[in-house]
């Protein structure tokens, strides 16, 4: 790996608010040599349009004249920027310990009022394999009318539609990703599932090379979570 740590896998979860995505951080995080950070307020997604923007002007113009509109083009290099982000990610954001196995994060802005569309929503996660090669993806959903009664989407004008459709969106996106990127690369999780039968989950994270210690991801689902006036599994 270009990361001068060939031993390290990376893995991100892809939800929405409300879809058990908290629970299933902490079973990931109960096992030894993982970390899987906390939301980022998706901080990437920034990075991702810089590193298309530095590309698009390499791409499309190439001067070092400095009396020329687009004075510096000419040494752009987009690769090495993406290279710098990666490093800068892993080290400050990431945060990895010496024998960390297993390093990533989960995020739950990629409902509709984040990523207007599935295209939208697949080139970013496809920019996360670029930023973390052979990212593995779990890609979690829940019920929209159970999602849509808990938590601050109650406040939302319209939640069941706007989960409906992220889900739609998140279905379509683990399709695209797994003809893009090959098998073992995506798995698409349901709350409802998993949280009624840990084995689900089991058979979902190993299909993707995770390895998983059934004991501590069951022990840790029993585990009841607190999220203040919301308190339930998120």
């Amino acid at each position: 790996m270009s990361t001068g740590e060939p031993d390290r896998d990376y893995l991100a979860i892809v939800t929405f608010g409300r879809s058990g995505s908290t629970a299933l951080q902490a079973a990931l995080n109960a096992h030894p040599q993982t970390i899987i950070r906390g939301e980022n307020y998706n901080a990437l997604r920034g990075l991702h349009a810089y590193v298309d923007a530095v590309a698009a002007a390499a791409d499309r113009h190439n001067s070092g004249k400095p009396h020329h509109p687009w004075f510096g083009t000419a040494r752009l290099d987009a690769p090495a920027v993406l290279a710098d982000q990666r490093r800068h990610v892993i080290t400050h954001l990431l945060r990895p310990k010496a024998d960390t196995r297993w390093l990533g994060f989960k995020e739950v802005r990629y409902e509709i009022g984040h990523f207007a569309d599935a295209d939208g929503l697949t080139d970013y996660l496809l920019f996360l394999n670029a930023l973390l090669p052979g990212v593995r993806y779990v890609i979690n959903v829940r019920d929209p009318k159970a999602a849509a009664r808990s938590g601050w989407w109650r406040k939302h004008p319209d939640a069941v539609s706007a989960l409906e459709r992220t889900v739609e969106h998140l279905g379509a996106a683990a399709d695209t990703l797994t003809d893009v990127l090959g098998p073992g690369r995506v798995a698409l999780t349901e709350y409802e599932q998993w949280s009624a039968d840990p084995s689900a989950l089991v058979s979902a994270l190993t299909s993707i090379g995770f390895p998983v210690q059934q004991a501590l991801l069951r022990e840790s689902l029993a585990t009841h979570l607190e999220h203040g006036h919301n308190s339930e599994r998120r």
